[in-house]
């Protein structure tokens, strides 16, 4: 879990950006310290936060549904979200997928960033007229308003208290259930991805058969020119075909873990170099062989 430490959340970049960590929070505590800011914002504007009733059951219940007895807990839904469960036993550890008439009434909206500190609305001088009853449940605001408030959050405090550490298998835990929840289109390829994905690995292998032929009609001269230039830049031909085979793994991989910016650049970047090679082999070619009417045949192909 991720909670942004200002008051202003343009979107949920905030808390993806500025993040300190992922962990894990007790269910219940979570849930009463969520309840808790709320109550606190509400305030601060004049009104109430009605106590939900889910908060009865942050520990393990009894309760009798139907002359049958059952142990109820506040936990996590399959679904994702808050769910009042229903177990057999008084440590809550066998769930049963009974209906005990019990439902969730704490609305949380979940893989969204939420604020640490809420500041009332400042009033203008048309509320500042306005009728007895209506200053009696204004806020009155001093000087020290704002030094005092700003560290006054009960939901980042409790986070920050009771916080525990999530290691690998957890945060994995953590994306499955983005992923089921619909929020992880970035840590997936779609299906125009996908599509975009095989066009351009297609086109770089035919750019590669291309450059290959091409490569074969390369005079003696251009040959030797081309090796100077390489060596010029400490690199020998035996090292091509290592870097290549690079290129590819670092590609696939990229592909494998969804890194979406550096698979678009090397593959990108991989057919716009073999299409420049080619176009640059192909003008060589012509400038060497000319005569006739200047075109370059190549295994029944002829490219102009």
């Amino acid at each position: 879990m991720s909670l942004p430490s200002t008051s202003s959340v343009k979107g949920h970049n905030q808390c993806r950006k500025k993040k300190e960590g992922t962990y894990l929070m007790d269910v219940g505590q979570f849930a009463k310290a969520y309840v808790g800011q709320k109550q606190v914002d509400y305030s601060l504007v004049g009104t109430d936060y009605d106590l939900p009733e889910a908060l009865d059951y942050m520990e393990c219940t009894a309760v009798e549904y139907n002359d049958a007895y059952y142990y109820a807990k506040l936990g996590c839904s399959s679904a994702g979200g808050l769910k009042v469960l229903a177990y057999t036993d008084e440590y809550c550890t066998v769930e049963v997928g009974t209906n005990i008439g019990l439902y969730n009434d704490i609305k949380i909206s979940f893989n969204v960033c939420q604020t640490c500190v809420s500041w009332p609305a400042e009033s203008s001088d048309d509320d500042a007229s306005a009728g007895d009853d209506e200053e009696e449940d204004e806020i009155e605001l001093d000087d020290n308003f704002e030094n005092y408030h700003m560290y006054d959050s009960k939901l980042c405090g409790a986070a920050a208290q009771y916080q525990q550490s999530c290691g690998w298998g957890c945060k994995k835990e953590v994306k499955k259930g983005l992923s089921s929840s619909g929020s992880s289109s970035k840590h997936a390829w779609g299906g125009f991805e996908k599509f975009c994905l095989f066009f351009w690995s297609v086109t770089a292998i035919a750019l590669i058969w291309v450059v290959l032929k091409q490569r074969r009609m390369m005079s003696r001269e251009d040959a030797i020119v081309e090796e100077a230039a390489m060596n010029g830049v400490g690199l020998k031909k035996r090292h091509v075909f290592p870097l290549a085979l690079g290129i590819v793994f670092f590609v696939l991989f990229a592909m494998f873990m969804v890194w979406k910016k550096l698979t678009w650049l090397l593959l990108i970047g991989t057919n716009v170099g073999l299409f420049a090679h080619f176009v640059f082999l192909r003008r060589k070619a012509k400038k060497s062989g000319a005569g006739g009417d200047g075109y370059v045949k190549d295994a029944g192909l002829e490219i102009s």
